[in-house]
């Protein structure tokens, strides 16, 4: 049962418009679109909604021959920013057997890659895999077709799930140029380091999510529950100056 006082902070949210975001990263993905006005998408899927399919999420129906590794074909959903950040996402994934990604990513359209490419990016992901890799998905820590060093990693430790629907609590954080990402399985768990990446990427980047199937064939959807901007949630009221999480928000009236 919800308490007054957390109806009274769905009513605050709730007058937050669009425009009162300001600086912040946040999206809750709540009523029938995006309400961030920032959000760009690149190669948009010719399926997504925000609360049809499932209230309360974005939910995409990823298209195929999508990948983020050797290019940035994925579609990905994603605002431009200067400067720090930490941004955190609850991820489910369902897919049938094939390599397919959901996850968040940081892209810098004006680095190098350490193939002398220009376009690099920090992403935390999840990878699913077909028969040939063992039917699974696994957490990856990546650049740009690179993840064995710098604190990078194609395979973290601690995660590895059945093909069929997962979910994934993730986050990535920016500190001048220091990169760390998280993961955790759910709401209430302490998060899981995987790794600290140093890296100068040149600004702006690109902040968000993004999904895909790298294969010519495939079935996946990915789902995201809310973005968080750990740094700035969003606007507030000027009356009330009273922050809120959108994801904190949301897990409250569960």
């Amino acid at each position: 049962m919800r308490s007054w006082a957390y109806c009274g902070l769905v009513v605050i949210a709730a007058l937050v418009s669009a425009t009162a975001f300001g600086q912040s990263l946040a999206d809750p993905f709540d009523g029938n679109a995006l309400k961030n006005p920032d959000w760009v998408w690149k190669n948009e899927p010719k399926s997504w909604d925000v609360g049809k399919t499932r209230a309360g999420w974005l939910h995409i129906d990823a298209d195929t021959g999508r990948n983020l590794w050797a290019a940035d074909d994925a579609s990905s959903l994603t605002q431009v920013m200067t400067g720090d950040f930490d941004v955190e996402t609850h991820l489910t994934m369902n897919y049938q057997p094939a390599s397919v990604v959901a996850g968040l990513v940081a892209y810098s359209r004006t680095t190098n890659d350490h193939n002398g490419r220009t376009g690099d990016w920090v992403t935390i992901k999840l990878w699913g895999r077909g028969a040939a890799d063992g039917n699974n998905a696994v957490i990856q820590y990546q650049n740009r077709e690179f993840d064995s060093a710098e604190g990078l990693i194609g395979i973290a430790p601690g995660f590895a799930d059945p093909v069929g629907e997962m979910s994934l609590y993730m986050r990535l954080q920016r500190k001048n140029n220091t990169f760390t990402a998280w993961w955790k399985r759910d709401a209430g768990d302490n998060w899981t380091q995987i790794g600290i990446h140093d890296r100068a990427y040149k600004d702006p980047m690109e902040v968000g999510v993004y999904a895909g199937i790298a294969d010519a064939a495939g079935v996946m959807t990915a789902q995201f529950e809310y973005f968080d901007d750990l740094v700035t949630p969003f606007a507030v009221s000027p009356k009330s100056k009273l922050p809120v999480a959108w994801g904190d928000l949301k897990r409250r009236s569960e």
